[in-house]
C-alpha cells in the first residue's frame, strides 16, 4: 500500500505544481487583491459617511450656538445709562461671551477642517474604488483564461488519481486528502532510521510504538508537523 501511496502522491505533485502556479499568477493576484479591497471598500464608505454625518451634526449645532451668542451679545450694545455696578457687570458678561464666541469659532474652524478631510478621503476612496473595479475586470477573465488553458491537464491527473485511489486504504486516503488541504505537503515522506530509533523530516524523535509500527510496513503520523511517515 505504501508504494501506491507513493506513485499516488507522485502523480498528485503534478496537480499541485499547476494549482500552485495558478496560485501564484500575476492574473490572479491582481484580480485577488481588486476583489479583496473592493469587499471592504464599502465599508469603509459607511464608516466614512457616519463620520461625515456626526461631524456635520457638530458644525450645524456650532453654527446655530454661534448665531445664539451674537444676539446675546447686541444686549450689550447701549451701556451709556448704566451705572457702575450694572456696568462691570456688563463688562464682565460681555467679556465671557466674547471668549465663548472665540472658542466657539475655533471649534468650527476645526470641525470645518475635519469635514474637509473627510471629504478628501470620500474622493481618494472613490477614485480607488475605479481603479480597483477596472483592474478586477482586467484581470479575472485572464485568470480565468488561463485557468481554463490548464483544465484539461489537470483532468488527465485527476482520472488518474480517481485510477489509484482504488490500491490506497481509504482511511489512509483520507488522512492524505485532509493533510493536502491542510497545505501538508509532501504528505507522505520517508522517516529516518537511526540506531534503533525513527525520526520524521521535521527532526521529530517519533515514540518507540511509532517506531515499531514503522518496522511492521505501517504509515504513522509525525505528532509534530503531521505528516503521514514510512519506512523503506
Amino acid at each position: 500500500m505504501i508504494n501506491s501511496l507513493l506513485e499516488y502522491q507522485n502523480v498528485d505533485t503534478t496537480l499541485r505544481d499547476i494549482e500552485v502556479a495558478l496560485s501564484k499568477s500575476e492574473e490572479r493576484k491582481k484580480a485577488k487583491s481588486a476583489q479583496n479591497f473592493l469587499n471592504g471598500a464599502n465599508e469603509t464608505l459607511a464608516k466614512l459617511d457616519q463620520r461625515a454625518e456626526e461631524l456635520i451634526a457638530k458644525y450645524n449645532g456650532a453654527i446655530k450656538l454661534y448665531g445664539q451668542l451674537l444676539e446675546e451679545t447686541k444686549e450689550y450694545d447701549g451701556i451709556g445709562d448704566m451705572n457702575d455696578d450694572q456696568l462691570s457687570y456688563v463688562k464682565k458678561k460681555a467679556q465671557s461671551l466674547t471668549e465663548e464666541v472665540n472658542n466657539l469659532l475655533s471649534a468650527i474652524d476645526v470641525l470645518s477642517k475635519e469635514i474637509e478631510s473627510v471629504l478628501k478621503e470620500f474622493a481618494q476612496l472613490r477614485a480607488d474604488i475605479k481603479k480597483a473595479k477596472a483592474q478586477y475586470a482586467e484581470f479575472r477573465p485572464k485568470y480565468e483564461e488561463l485557468k481554463a488553458s490548464k483544465e484539461g491537464e489537470m483532468t488527465s491527473i485527476k482520472a488518474k488519481l480517481k485510477k489509484l485511489e482504488s490500491k490506497i486504504d481509504p482511511e489512509i486516503l483520507e488522512k492524505y486528502k485532509q493533510k493536502r488541504k491542510d497545505k501538508i505537503f509532501p504528505v507522505l515522506n520517508e522517516a529516518q532510521e537511526m540506531s534503533k530509533h525513527a525520526y520524521c523530516r521535521c527532526g521529530t524523535e517519533l515514540p518507540g510504538t511509532s517506531y515499531i509500527s514503522l518496522k511492521g510496513g505501517n504509515i504513522v503520523e509525525c505528532e509534530n508537523c503531521h505528516r503521514l511517515l514510512y519506512l523503506k
